[in-house]
């Protein structure tokens, strides 16, 4: 399969988003199971593959900057192993002990979070990702992030 782009939406911060990612063909909820209640499914962080023909891009480009909508990422891996890849990072450990669900698909989460990584912790956001491209605080910019050969990049400068 060749490199697709994907995005990985926030549904919690706007309710215009629920019905976009469902218009999309391809879509996976990445909270699971089957009794999930649809107030959650509805606030819930969807996977979605980008297809220009669909509404979400048109409406994500003139509305979604600065709104912290979600990421975009560049992957061949299929949209079911994406979803599997990225439920590993739901949750996380605080210093306490105490788990918390990661919101990690929130730009301004992840923009803190990937520049802070150490280079174990991040390599494994990367295991069959290309690119994560990600909108800068105010939405006035966008991150591109890669690995190569450990490095974090941003573009073409290396950050980490």
């Amino acid at each position: 399969m060749s490199a697709a782009w994907y995005a990985l939406i926030d549904c919690a911060h706007d309710p215009r988003l629920i019905g976009l990612v469902r218009s999309c063909r391809e879509h996976l909820c990445l909270f699971k199971g089957r009794d999930l209640d649809p107030q959650l499914l509805e606030a819930s962080p969807w996977l979605v593959r980008i297809d220009a023909a669909e509404p979400l891009l048109g409406v994500w480009q003139q509305h979604g900057h600065g709104a912290s909508w979600g990421l975009m990422v560049l992957s061949d891996l299929p949209i079911e192993r994406l979803q599997q890849h990225f439920r590993r990072f739901l949750q996380a450990k605080l210093p306490d002990g105490m788990i918390v669900l990661f919101r990690f698909y929130d730009p301004r989460v992840f923009n803190t979070y990937i520049r802070a990584a150490t280079p174990d912790e991040r390599a494994p956001w990367f295991e069959g990702i290309q690119q994560f491209s990600v909108e800068a605080a105010g939405g006035t910019a966008t991150h591109h992030y890669r690995l190569i050969d450990g490095g974090l990049f941003d573009g073409a400068n290396r950050i980490g």
